[in-house]
C-alpha cells in the first residue's frame, strides 16, 4: 500500500491506495519503508501539516506544490508500534465514518427510487384503478395537478454583505451558506457552514432568513446540487431556496429538483458561467399528486430522510472528534504507549 496526496489545483488531499495503480502529475505518492514507518500514520501525518502545504504553494494562476518543497517537509516518526497505535485510534473513526456513509448512500437510493416510481412512472400503490388523464405535462393520473412552481411554493434569493465592513462578519452568529458548503459536505442535510454573518450584515444585504427544512439550490457555475437546512439559514446570492408548504413537502421538491436536475441546467445561460434565475426557475410546471398519495409517500420517506439526518449528525460528530484528536495523537500530546490497542498491519 502507499498513500498518496495532490500537489496542484486541491493541495495536499489524501488517500491511501489499496490496489496498483498510476496517477497524473498532480499527485505525488509515498511508499513507506514498512520498518520505519506504517502507512496510515503517514497519510494521518501530512493530514495535520495540510494547512503548511497549502500555505507555501501559493500561485499565481494555480496552486501547486513543488517536489522539492514537499522533499522539504520533516516527518516525525515516534516507534512503529505507537504509530500502529496513533493508526489505529484514527481509523476507527474513519470506518465508522464510511460505515455510515455507505448506510446513508443506500437510504437515498431508496428514497430516489421510491420517488421516481410514484412521481415520474405513476406505478404509486393502487395506480391500475386510477385513470390517467391529459395535461400541459403529458399524461397524468386523475386528481393530480399541473402547476407552475411559482403557484405551488415560495422561493428566495440570497445576497453577500459587504466584505469592507467588520461589522458585518466578525463574531458572527448567523448561518449563512455558499455553494461551496454544499459541494463540499455532499450530504443530504446541512447544518454547518464555513461563513457565518451578523444580523447587521443579514439586514444589510439582500439575503433573507428561511425556515430549517428549506431546500437549497446553487443556482449558478455548479447548477443543481441540493441540500436541506436542518437550522434556519440564509444564502449568498448563489442559489434559489424553495420554502416547502402544504402543496409540496421538503421531500417532495428535493426529490423534484435531483429527478429534474438536467431540465434544470439545459435552461441556464450566462457569458461568464451558468445560472438559472429565480424567473426561469418559477416557470417550471410541478405536477401535484392527489392528498392521500402525497401523504403516503411522506409518510414513507420522513423515516428515511430521518434516518439519514440522524447518520449525517453522527458523522459530523465523528470527523470533529477525529480532527480534534488528530494533531494532538500525532505531536505526542496524548501518549498512546501504554494503551492496550489492537493494530491492524500496514
Amino acid at each position: 500500500m502507499l498513500s498518496k496526496t495532490t500537489i496542484a489545483a486541491n493541495i495536499a488531499e489524501t488517500a491511501i491506495l489499496g490496489i496498483e495503480a498510476c496517477f497524473p502529475d498532480s499527485i505525488v505518492g509515498f511508499i513507506p519503508n514498512k520498518d520505519k514507518a506504517d502507512v496510515r500514520f503517514v497519510k494521518y501525518y501530512i493530514d495535520t501539516i495540510k494547512l503548511k502545504m497549502q500555505q507555501i504553494s501559493r500561485g499565481t494562476t494555480q496552486d501547486n506544490l513543488s517536489l522539492d518543497k514537499l522533499l522539504s517537509f520533516k516527518i516525525l516518526t515516534p516507534p512503529l508500534p505507537t504509530q500502529r497505535k496513533i493508526a489505529a485510534i484514527l481509523s476507527a473513526y474513519d470506518d465508522l465514518i464510511e460505515n455510515n456513509t455507505r448506510r446513508i448512500k443506500i437510504l437515498e437510493e431508496m428514497a430516489q427510487i421510491i420517488y421516481w416510481e410514484w412521481f415520474v412512472k405513476f406505478r404509486f400503490p393502487g395506480h391500475e384503478k386510477v385513470r390517467m388523464v391529459e395535461s400541459e405535462l403529458g399524461s397524468i393520473p386523475e386528481g393530480w395537478k399541473v402547476r407552475a412552481i411559482g403557484e405551488v411554493f415560495d422561493t428566495l434569493g440570497g445576497g453577500t454583505p459587504s466584505t469592507k465592513n467588520p461589522e458585518y462578519w466578525v463574531n458572527g452568529t448567523v448561518t449563512w451558506f455558499t455553494p461551496s458548503d454544499l459541494t463540499s459536505s455532499g450530504t443530504m442535510f446541512v447544518s454547518d457552514c464555513a461563513k457565518r454573518i451578523t444580523q447587521k450584515g443579514l439586514e444589510k444585504s439582500s439575503s433573507k432568513m428561511f425556515p430549517a427544512y428549506s431546500v437549497m439550490m446553487t443556482s449558478r457555475a455548479t447548477i443543481g446540487v441540493t441540500a436541506i437546512n436542518t437550522v434556519p439559514a440564509c444564502t449568498n446570492q448563489g442559489f434559489i431556496v424553495c420554502v416547502p408548504n402544504e402543496l409540496a413537502s421538503t421531500y417532495e421538491i428535493y426529490y423534484w429538483i435531483n429527478t429534474n436536475k438536467e431540465r434544470i441546467e439545459a435552461i441556464a445561460s450566462g457569458a461568464t458561467y451558468k445560472e438559472i434565475n429565480r424567473t426561469e426557475f418559477r416557470s417550471f410546471l410541478y405536477v401535484i399528486a392527489d392528498s392521500e398519495t402525497r401523504k403516503r409517500f411522506n409518510n414513507i420517506i420522513e423515516p428515511l430522510a430521518k434516518q439519514i439526518e440522524g447518520l449525517t449528525k453522527k458523522n459530523l460528530i465523528l470527523r470533529r472528534t477525529r480532527d480534534l484528536l488528530l494533531p494532538k495523537l500525532i505531536s505526542g500530546e496524548l501518549d498512546v504507549e501504554d494503551l492496550d490497542i489492537a493494530v491492524g498491519g500496514d
